[in-house]
């Protein structure tokens, strides 16, 4: 076999490792940046959650408290209890799905950097194999 095809699979093994090293480091780089955001949404969301939760659990007892009172103004004030409670519901669904991104992101980076791994290991395979190639010489 010639001399050049070792040495050109070799270089082509190098360039799709340093290929891999490079969608690693910008996955990680992106896993760190949706990471960073999602505490920064989750410190953002937390007090709004808890002021929610004790607002809702304020206009629940206001309205059992004003059961002299017309039920149209009862209506009214359960539908808006309803309502906070959905959007609470809804920004807990935000935040589960931040973290499925930010947990998905991280496997990515993970099965990126094992496949690095492989293609660093096949490029010291094609060096040893090249050196072996000229001591038969």
């Amino acid at each position: 076999m010639p001399t050049w095809v070792g040495v050109l699979g070799a270089l082509s093994l190098a360039v799709l490792a340093a290929a891999g090293v490079v969608l690693a480091a910008t996955h990680l780089v992106a896993a760190r940046r949706l990471e960073q955001f999602a505490r920064l949404l989750e410190q953002l969301a937390g007090p709004a959650v808890s002021d929610v939760r004790q607002l809702i659990a304020t206009i629940r007892t206001e309205a059992e408290g004003l059961a002299g009172t017309s039920r149209e103004l009862r209506g009214r004030i359960v539908k808006a209890a309803d309502a906070a409670e959905a959007r609470l519901q809804d920004l807990d669904a935000l935040l589960d799905v931040v973290q499925e991104e930010v947990e998905s992101a991280v496997l990515e980076v993970t099965a990126t950097l094992r496949g690095v791994r492989r293609g660093i290991s096949l490029v010291d395979w094609g060096r040893r194999a090249l050196k072996r190639g000229r001591r038969k010489r």
